[in-house]
């Protein structure tokens, strides 16, 4: 009986003695044996619980679900892939504000990555072919500082358009003889110093005894090269080396002490 009514929803358990109602949904005709038959089907509650639980089905209590197909495509891993559009042919927008996002790996595939601001450094190993990099914007005047080692391989040209061109100039000489060990004051350099060992013609090839010049020069740093001593780069009269230092007063220099004999050099130095 359907609370008193075979023909409605719900049936009552032990009607006679007024027992639980079990709640179903009458349906008059159900599709099953011949067709034509009535029944009650019972309305059941999900349990979302394994054995042992009873948790029912809620908010609080979804039941999980693993995608398995979408459309007549397998969904093996149980992802959906997720676009910007009902179509699925637009990337996703992403858009943070007062966050912190830390990236330690990206992968694109078919994609393009449109702009890098503020905050952002970049290291960058290798460029394939056909690639070209503009740089707008960066410190005001459109440059890029680069540290460290820049390599040109086989087959690729550098166009440099400009340089930077130093803007001060010093150059002087000097005659010292290998008891002096010649130091330099300070003159802030753009590119480097060129020093050379100049010989008049005045004074013979030998070294001493003869005048101002004519001795080896030996070119070296603060703390290793002591006052005729041989421990720097050596220069015979008329040559000249150029060394990129950043300011004068980094190197020293003397002439070479031929067994106690005097000898004179004349030290031509130019600096940017």
């Amino acid at each position: 009986m359907a609370n008193g009514f075979t023909a409605e929803d719900h049936v009552t358990l032990n009607q006679g003695s007024g027992g639980p109602v079990i709640a179903t949904d009458y349906v008059g005709a159900l599709d099953y044996g011949d067709g034509s038959n009535p029944a009650h089907i019972q309305i059941i509650k999900l349990s979302t619980s394994g054995a042992g639980g009873g948790e029912l089905l809620s908010t609080d209590n979804p039941a999980p679900v693993q995608v398995y197909m979408i459309g007549d495509t397998n969904v093996s891993n149980g992802f959906i892939a997720v676009r910007g559009n009902t179509f699925g042919d637009q990337a996703v927008p992403v858009s943070l504000s007062g966050a912190t996002l830390e990236i330690s790996d990206i992968t694109i595939v078919g994609g393009t990555l449109d702009r890098l601001v503020e905050g952002v450094s970049a290291d960058i190993r290798s460029i394939n072919a056909g690639i070209t990099l503009s740089v707008v914007g960066v410190g005001g005047n459109n440059s890029v500082s680069v540290t460290g080692d820049v390599r040109v391989g086989t087959g690729v040209s550098a166009d440099i358009r400009s340089l930077p061109l130093p803007t001060g100039i010093t150059s002087f000489s000097s005659s010292f003889d290998q008891n002096t060990l010649k130091t330099f004051s300070t003159f802030t350099l753009s590119s480097g110093v060129k020093v050379k060992n100049y010989y008049s013609g005045l004074e013979g090839f030998t070294a001493g005894f003869s005048g101002p010049g004519g001795g080896i020069l030996c070119v070296g740093y603060t703390g290793t090269l002591s006052a005729g001593g041989s421990s720097g780069f050596l220069l015979a009269p008329g040559e000249e080396v150029f060394i990129e230092i950043d300011n004068t007063n980094r190197i020293v220099a003397t002439s070479v002490d031929y067994s106690g004999a005097e000898s004179y050099v004349i030290m031509s130095v130019l600096g940017t």
